[in-house]
């Protein structure tokens, strides 16, 4: 069973559990360590259990992720700008590699009909993946109904299962809340590597996740949530360099609600001639295996 629903809990207890903070003096630091623990950890505990709706409550917005993970030397960066508007909602993400131009992959979920759409960019289309940029394909049985399994939010729920994770592990993680100058308040926490490989906020090949040892499992990746006084989201970043087993690792993930989105932000469709259909769960398979290939997975 897949573990998004927590994911919608705790990111929504995340936007919320510090308004309460609100109240501090701007460029004051709350509390710090096991205080910080005590103090955020109880509203985040009163809280968790009554925001499964945070992040589908969070309509008509636009957002993006730059996501950057460097393994010794090798490293990908790619970026990731998502729109979900109308009611029924329609949504499209666009993914951007920042290595190689031509690698771009788009995905567009229009509210009405069977299907959604993927564009493919050059490389993919040069590598045979599809005879068309264009797909459809029929529209995944949940739907839109589930929050966390749509790319624009994907990464950022799994941020949010890491931080939930090392906070139930150690209600220590939660290393300090500060009330920023502009009303904000920012809110760190430290996430074990452990956990970020496990939650697969990155997914990771096993090339490189046999060489984690317990060296690099211990490293800490601070991680911090700003949010404006209201306790909506502001960002949530993870940003960490750090070395053991013999490796260096730099990574930095960086998620933030970016405007309000409207039917402008969805892409325009071709004619249907220019549009490769594949017409069941078969047709799908075969296209995201030439789609891995052609990422080398």
């Amino acid at each position: 069973m897949s573990r998004r629903p927590t994911a919608t809990f705790v990111l929504g207890a995340i936007l919320a559990l510090v308004s309460a903070c609100g109240t501090a003096k701007a460029g004051t630091a709350l509390p710090k360590g096991d205080d910080a623990a005590d103090y955020v950890g109880g509203k985040f505990e009163q809280v968790i259990g009554k925001l499964g709706d945070a992040i589908t409550d969070t309509r008509d917005v636009t957002n993006s992720l730059d996501a950057y993970f460097k393994f010794d030397d090798k490293w990908i960066h790619s970026t990731v700008t998502s729109a979900r508007t109308g009611n029924p909602e329609s949504r499209a993400v666009r993914h951007r590699s920042q290595k190689n131009p031509d690698e771009i992959i788009d995905t567009y979920t229009p509210a009405e009909g069977p299907v959604e759409y993927t564009y493919l960019g050059p490389m993919y289309v040069q590598k045979g993946v599809s005879p068309t940029a264009w797909v459809s394909m029929p529209k995944p049985e949940a739907g839109l109904v589930q929050p966390c399994v749509w790319g624009g939010v994907l990464t950022p729920c799994r941020m949010a299962d890491s931080t939930l994770d090392a906070y139930k592990a150690d209600k220590r993680a939660v290393r300090g809340a500060k009330s920023l100058g502009d009303g904000k308040t920012a809110l760190t926490v430290d996430v074990p590597f452990e956990i970020f490989v496990k939650n697969r906020v990155e997914i990771l090949p096993p090339s490189i996740t046999d060489q984690v040892g317990p060296e690099l499992k211990k490293a800490m990746v601070p991680t911090t949530i700003t949010l404006n006084p209201d306790g909506s989201l502001v960002s949530f970043v993870m940003d960490a360099k750090f070395s053991g087993d013999g490796h260096h690792l730099e990574l930095k993930y960086d998620f933030r609600f970016t405007g309000k989105a409207s039917l402008q932000d969805m892409p325009k469709l071709p004619d249907a001639s220019q549009i490769t259909v594949l017409p069941d769960r078969a047709a799908m398979n075969a296209f995201y295996q030439r789609l891995g290939e052609a990422q080398g997975q």
